[in-house]
């Protein structure tokens, strides 16, 4: 019986793994088909990425050899340079949605209640981003460029991270391969010039990913397994509550860690201390952050003067726009404001009507489905040079910097195609399964939903830790904790009696 558990456990784990190569050759092939300028980028992801395999893993030995503390401290120091030089070099206007961010922040540092709550109301998720930027507005007042300051902080602990969750899931060397790859990415370097909650939300996805890692890794060591999977399960739901207030993507990692737990770790629910810390983990995990949903829809009423719609109505109903191949358009957003400036009506009644004309869009047979999803997964995967369109009021030379956006991302597409055939290969289903997992939730979302380029900007340190799996050595690979704990002890037991 264990063993066709197993078994079964390890089909899954190469049919999440396949999607996640099928979606990957899906992006490289648009990359080739979309014109001149996008097939030169892709030749130079293909020579860069053929670079970093036959250069780059001495240079990470012989950086590993400083010791995990100075070789954290050497590259914080080289992406805190890195990403402030560039800031105070290239400092974008405010304009669009970056205004919007930074004019409601400044409200919320100002007074109880702000004026123009009704936006917020209907999109939610930007008071959450604007909150937090509103504390360091009372600290430090309304510096022109206290976001973009806050941007190179929050970059060096996203790094940081990166850098702790390669040793964990791969050595000492993925871990200082994954934080040079975050000091070296064009794209992440220029977002850090803008006003929006992308650097944020991803330090908290990386802390969640962080969490869970170090609680597979000390399973085996804990005294009182089911009060430690409730705590922890406690603190992940409060992070993902405050995550999900920034972007709404806390559910994506919710089931990733369900499936993770359940389905891909090789049959690690038949060991007894398995289920005992994970199983606690899980149901406190959904029990706290479905309780504290109305807890933090109730602050923000507070502070906005109504109450926030629940209901992605319009973000659903601009995602199956075919005329703007599910972008933003003026017409379904001119809708929503109809609605929403109707007497007596509330943001969430002008969600709800927008979700019931998204449905009639959806049922009316007039969408062709596979062409909508082709243009959506080209917008969100296909290039990472959003970012240069969004500075462009700062930049010269714009081609240059689209040739190398995209060439470093092409270059960590194939990477992490390697990568994850590495991972294939394994027997086990390590934590660093969550990294695919999360790439294939959020691309799936993004199909129902409104898409823009600067959305993927979380993938991009998920396909950072997968390349580390092609680029670290083979033992830092297998060496990956699945963590489940009673194999573990039998493995140390046969290793002892041997």
């Amino acid at each position: 019986m264990e063993l066709r558990i197993k078994r079964a456990s390890l089909r899954l784990k190469h049919l999440m793994l396949a999607v996640f190569l099928l979606l990957v050759l899906d992006i490289l092939y648009l990359a080739v088909s979309r014109g001149t300028a996008h097939r030169q980028e892709f030749v130079l992801g293909a020579v860069g990425a053929a670079a970093v395999l036959l250069l780059l893993p001495p240079i990470f030995s012989a950086l590993t050899r400083l010791g995990s503390l100075k070789l954290w401290l050497l590259l914080s120091l080289l992406c805190l340079t890195v990403k402030a030089v560039w800031v105070l070099l290239v400092q974008v206007p405010l304009a669009g949605d970056y205004l919007v961010f930074w004019d409601y922040a400044n409200s919320l540092a100002s007074r109880e209640v702000v004026w123009g709550g009704r936006y917020l109301a209907l999109f939610p998720h930007i008071f959450g981003y604007a909150d937090f930027l509103s504390w360091f507005i009372r600290l430090f007042g309304p510096s022109s460029m206290l976001a973009q300051w806050l941007n190179v902080v929050l970059s060096v602990c996203a790094g940081s991270l990166l850098f702790l969750l390669g040793c964990r899931w791969f050595g000492l060397t993925a871990g200082a391969g994954a934080y040079l790859f975050w000091i070296a990415c064009p794209s992440q370097t220029m977002y850090n010039s803008l006003v929006l909650s992308e650097p944020l939300y991803t330090v908290m996805l990386l802390a969640f990913l962080l969490a869970v890692t170090e609680l597979s890794r000390r399973a085996g060591q804990f005294r009182r397994p089911v009060r430690t999977g409730a705590c922890s399960g406690l603190g992940c739901a409060l992070l993902l509550r405050w995550l999900n207030g920034v972007r709404p993507i806390a559910a994506i990692l919710a089931i990733a860690m369900f499936l993770w737990v359940l389905l891909l770790n090789t049959g690690c629910l038949m060991e007894r201390d398995w289920r005992r810390l994970w199983l606690p983990f899980l149901a406190v995990l959904v029990a706290a952050y479905l309780l504290t949903g109305p807890l933090w829809n109730g602050h923000i009423a507070r502070r906005i003067g109504e109450e926030p719609s629940t209901t992605p109505g319009y973000s659903v109903l601009v995602g199956f726009n075919r005329t703007s191949g599910g972008r933003w358009n003026q017409e379904d957003s001119d809708r929503l404001y109809t609605y929403s400036d109707q007497p007596g009506a509330t943001a969430q009644w002008a969600q709800e009507q927008a979700l019931n004309d998204a449905l009639a869009r959806i049922t009316s047979g007039r969408i062709d489905f596979p062409a909508l999803l082709q243009d959506k997964l080209h917008t969100f995967l296909g290039a990472d040079d959003a970012c240069v369109g969004y500075s462009a009021a700062a930049l010269g030379h714009m081609r240059r910097y689209f040739f190398l956006c995209n060439g470093f991302y092409y270059a960590c597409l194939f990477l992490a195609l390697a990568g994850t055939v590495r991972l294939w290969r394994q027997k086990t289903g390590t934590i660093a399964l969550m990294a695919p997992l999360y790439v294939l939730g959020l691309t799936s979302a993004q199909m129902l939903v409104e898409v823009a380029g600067r959305y993927h900007y979380s993938v991009l340190p998920m396909l950072m830790l997968m390349a580390q799996a092609a680029i670290s050595d083979r033992r830092g690979v297998r060496s990956g904790a699945d963590g489940c704990p009673e194999r573990d002890y039998k493995r140390k037991k046969e290793t002892v009696d041997g």
